[in-house]
């Protein structure tokens, strides 16, 4: 997910504006190793990227913070796969050639050695996880107005489909699910159309207020109790096709994004809790995250109001 590569940027190589690198780790902790990995259930071994925390006082560059010439292997039970140096991107590693995919309730380890650094880590991924259904709510009575088509239904037309037609901010937008033993869940929203233009409206939003707004956008942790998740409109800017994605967190991923300084006072209505003074990190050697998710995703399609 691109919100997570970004994140894993400000957090760990000196983007955040607000906060310095050395505010976080200390003023030496320059050469640490930081890893990029993310495991989906039911897809295939994802390349994973290596990179080094730099000195404040260095301007951050992807080449001068990827490592190169580093061993790097994931296991599976007995199974090890070996990863190789991707040649057109500094500090990318790819998976074998045909790598396996990734299996729900099963543990995987990361190894890595860079020079005499050795990194390691362990997630457990999570089981499989399906959205039920998804319905519009009225907003007064909370009682359901209509369903959206899923991908699981035929034809799944989720794009075109007249029940997948949602005027901006009419109705409330719920998905429904049959809980897994996780403890949080993330979304992701994707606008796919490029040209597609703003529907939101607001005297308050000036020019520059509307050059902000990104066509990707994902929440901190989200709890859900009883299987349903609202989903808030101002997550939403723009018209046209959009993806919404849930993931199902395991430990690794849920302790990182919620105590990363990008996620612990976003607007999207995240967990409350305490401030971290410093992201959890299940990581032996190093920083980052080894960490895996199970998913689901639905389509739809958003109309302006009037």
């Amino acid at each position: 997910m691109k919100y997570l590569s970004c994140l894993l940027l400000t957090v760990f190589l000196s983007c955040a504006a607000d906060r310095s690198p050395s505010s976080l780790f200390g003023p030496n902790q320059a050469g640490i190793l930081v890893v990029d990995a993310t495991l989906i259930v039911d897809q295939a071994l994802p390349p994973l990227f290596l990179r080094q925390t730099i000195a404040p006082n260095v301007t951050y560059s992807e080449e001068i913070a990827a490592v190169a010439g580093a061993s790097v292997s994931v296991t599976q039970g007995t199974t090890q796969y070996d990863f190789v140096e991707d040649p057109l991107t500094a500090g990318r590693y790819l998976p074998p050639v045909i790598a396996p995919v990734v299996l729900p309730e099963t543990s995987y380890g990361l190894f890595i050695r860079s020079g005499s650094t050795e990194l390691q880590a362990n997630t457990t991924t999570p089981k499989r996880f399906n959205i039920d259904e998804v319905v519009l709510l009225n907003e007064e009575t909370l009682q359901p107005v209509s369903s959206l088509r899923t991908y699981r239904d035929t034809p799944p037309d989720v794009f075109g489909a007249p029940e997948n037609q949602v005027t901006y901010q009419e109705h409330l937008l719920e998905a429904r699910f049959e809980r897994i033993d996780v403890q949080a869940y993330q979304v992701g929203i994707l606008s796919l159309d490029p040209a597609s233009d703003f529907v939101i409206i607001g005297d308050f939003l000036d020019d520059e207020d509307f050059r902000d707004f990104e066509r990707e956008t994902s929440s901190p942790p989200l709890e859900v109790a009883e299987g349903n998740l609202r989903l808030p409109w101002f997550a939403i800017a723009f018209g046209g096709r959009h993806q919404l994605k849930i993931y199902a967190l395991d430990d690794n991923w849920y302790d990182f994004a919620r105590s990363s300084p990008e996620t612990q006072n976003d607007g999207f209505g995240g967990l409350a809790g305490d401030n971290f003074e410093r992201p959890i990190f299940s990581i032996e050697g190093g920083m980052g995250l080894f960490g895996s998710a199970s998913i689901d995703s639905l389509g739809f399609f958003v109309l302006p109001r009037n």
